[in-house]
Protein backbone atom coordinates (compact mmCIF):
# COMPACT_ATOMS: atom_id res chain seq x y z
CA UNK A 1 0.00 0.00 0.00
CA UNK A 2 1.20 3.46 -0.77
CA UNK A 3 0.27 6.67 0.96
CA UNK A 4 -2.10 7.68 -1.83
CA UNK A 5 -3.98 4.40 -1.40
CA UNK A 6 -4.73 5.24 2.23
CA UNK A 7 -6.09 8.60 1.08
CA UNK A 8 -8.53 6.76 -1.19
CA UNK A 9 -9.79 4.89 1.87
CA UNK A 10 -10.24 8.25 3.62
CA UNK A 11 -12.16 9.66 0.64
CA UNK A 12 -14.53 6.70 0.43
CA UNK A 13 -15.04 6.70 4.20
CA UNK A 14 -15.93 10.38 4.29
CA UNK A 15 -18.19 9.95 1.25
CA UNK A 16 -20.11 7.19 3.05
CA UNK A 17 -20.41 9.31 6.19
CA UNK A 18 -21.63 12.32 4.21
CA UNK A 19 -24.24 10.22 2.41
CA UNK A 20 -25.31 8.67 5.73
CA UNK A 21 -25.87 12.11 7.26
CA UNK A 22 -28.14 13.13 4.36
CA UNK A 23 -30.20 9.93 4.02
CA UNK A 24 -33.67 9.61 5.58
CA UNK A 25 -33.86 5.85 6.21
CA UNK A 26 -32.44 5.06 9.64
CA UNK A 27 -31.29 1.52 8.82
CA UNK A 28 -29.42 2.52 5.66
CA UNK A 29 -27.89 5.52 7.47
CA UNK A 30 -26.67 3.26 10.30
CA UNK A 31 -25.14 0.80 7.82
CA UNK A 32 -23.39 3.60 5.91
CA UNK A 33 -22.10 5.14 9.14
CA UNK A 34 -20.67 1.78 10.22
CA UNK A 35 -19.01 1.03 6.90
CA UNK A 36 -17.77 4.62 6.57
CA UNK A 37 -16.19 4.52 10.01
CA UNK A 38 -14.60 1.15 9.21
CA UNK A 39 -13.20 2.50 5.97
CA UNK A 40 -11.69 5.47 7.81
CA UNK A 41 -10.12 3.06 10.29
CA UNK A 42 -8.63 1.08 7.37
CA UNK A 43 -7.18 4.31 5.98
CA UNK A 44 -5.53 5.11 9.30
CA UNK A 45 -4.18 1.55 9.58
CA UNK A 46 -2.65 1.58 6.09
CA UNK A 47 -1.18 5.04 6.65
CA UNK A 48 0.49 3.90 9.89
CA UNK A 49 1.58 0.57 8.36
CA UNK A 50 3.31 2.31 5.44
CA UNK A 51 4.96 4.87 7.72
CA UNK A 52 6.26 2.13 10.01
CA UNK A 53 7.50 -0.17 7.22
CA UNK A 54 8.64 2.46 4.72
CA UNK A 55 12.25 1.27 4.69
CA UNK A 56 11.28 -2.27 3.69
CA UNK A 57 9.26 -1.13 0.68
CA UNK A 58 11.29 1.82 -0.58
CA UNK A 59 14.08 -0.23 -2.15
CA UNK A 60 11.94 -3.00 -3.63
CA UNK A 61 8.72 -1.35 -4.68
CA UNK A 62 8.15 1.63 -6.93
CA UNK A 63 4.63 2.89 -7.55
CA UNK A 64 5.72 5.22 -10.33
CA UNK A 65 5.01 4.01 -13.85
CA UNK A 66 8.02 5.81 -15.26
CA UNK A 67 10.67 4.12 -13.12
CA UNK A 68 13.57 2.83 -15.19
CA UNK A 69 16.10 0.21 -14.08
CA UNK A 70 19.60 1.42 -15.00
CA UNK A 71 22.95 -0.30 -14.39
CA UNK A 72 25.63 1.89 -12.81
CA UNK A 73 28.68 1.83 -15.09
CA UNK A 74 31.23 2.06 -12.29
CA UNK A 75 29.87 -0.45 -9.80
CA UNK A 76 27.61 -2.57 -12.00
CA UNK A 77 24.73 -2.29 -9.52
CA UNK A 78 21.17 -1.84 -10.72
CA UNK A 79 19.43 1.39 -9.66
CA UNK A 80 15.87 2.59 -10.10
CA UNK A 81 15.65 6.04 -11.60
CA UNK A 82 12.34 7.89 -11.52
CA UNK A 83 11.90 10.17 -14.51
CA UNK A 84 8.57 11.60 -13.33
CA UNK A 85 8.55 15.42 -13.21
CA UNK A 86 8.23 17.03 -9.79
CA UNK A 87 4.98 18.77 -10.77
CA UNK A 88 3.41 15.41 -11.58
CA UNK A 89 4.49 13.99 -8.22
CA UNK A 90 3.05 17.04 -6.45
CA UNK A 91 -0.30 16.56 -8.19
CA UNK A 92 -0.29 12.84 -7.39
CA UNK A 93 -0.21 13.65 -3.66
CA UNK A 94 -1.75 17.13 -3.61
CA UNK A 95 -4.98 16.18 -5.36
CA UNK A 96 -6.11 13.39 -3.01
CA UNK A 97 -4.92 15.32 0.07
CA UNK A 98 -6.96 18.36 -0.94
CA UNK A 99 -10.06 16.28 -1.70
CA UNK A 100 -9.75 14.40 1.59
CA UNK A 101 -9.36 17.63 3.55
CA UNK A 102 -12.41 19.17 1.86
CA UNK A 103 -14.47 16.01 2.45
CA UNK A 104 -13.52 16.00 6.15
CA UNK A 105 -14.48 19.67 6.47
CA UNK A 106 -17.82 19.09 4.73
CA UNK A 107 -18.58 16.09 6.94
CA UNK A 108 -17.71 18.03 10.10
CA UNK A 109 -19.87 20.96 8.98
CA UNK A 110 -22.94 18.70 8.70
Amino acid sequence: MARVDSLIFFLTGFAQLIIASEIETALVAAILQGTGSGTLALGVYFLIFVARNHKEFSGRYSKSEKTVLIRDEQTGDLKRVDATPTASKALMYGGPITLTFLAALFWLAN
